[in-house]
């Protein structure tokens, strides 16, 4: 099955946009009680798989998994992270064969700031991410080869004046009220 890739610049400028786009239903769903995290990574898969086969022209699914604790390959499936039990958020190009000059394996985790949620504990949950991504199951480097594995922390957060980004975060804005923070091992700017 032929499937659609992104980049993670591209994931990176696609979160910007999506927020622009659901920016009412965010601030709707923001509200309730347990946050919006989940459904956000989800809602972003489905609004980037439409925007995807738009843009390519064809009907190719995205390369994603949402909630994923396992990758499936070839000769079964391997863990996302040396814990089993733990789940990435988004996993994505993990389903496509491996071609060079492709879009890398990009282990994502996100995190969705809510109004009662004050800016330290954000940024605590945004650290506890970077931890946790740190712990890679070493045999996902070996299935794709370590060229081809980078990890992603998204932080979705209040655009507030003065805002400063989490240590080792970047920041981009994604309207009036809402910015963008992320972090990637691999660095992106180098």
């Amino acid at each position: 099955m032929a499937y659609n890739t992104i980049g993670p610049v591209d994931v990176i400028k696609a979160v910007i946009e999506w927020i622009q786009v659901e920016q009412p239903t965010i601030e709707a769903l923001s509200l309730f009680a347990g946050g919006w995290e989940g459904w956000a990574r989800n809602q972003f898969a489905l609004w980037l798989q439409g925007r995807l086969r738009l843009r390519l022209r064809n009907n190719n699914p995205l390369d994603v998994l949402t909630e994923a604790n396992h990758i499936p390959t070839g000769q079964g499936s391997i863990a996302v992270f040396d814990s089993p039990q733990q789940r990435a958020d988004i996993v994505f190009n993990a389903l496509s064969p491996t071609v060079e000059a492709e879009p890398p394996v990009i282990i994502t985790e996100l995190k969705c700031q809510s109004p009662k949620q004050p800016w330290p504990a954000f940024r605590a949950g945004l650290s506890r991410d970077v931890t946790k991504l740190y712990g890679v199951n070493p045999d996902v480097d070996d299935a794709f080869g370590p060229e081809n594995v980078m990890v992603l922390s998204l932080g979705i957060c209040f655009n507030e004046p003065g805002l400063r980004p989490a240590a080792g975060y970047r920041v981009e804005s994604a309207g009036r009220q809402y910015a963008v923070q992320w972090w990637a091992d691999p660095d992106l700017v180098g």
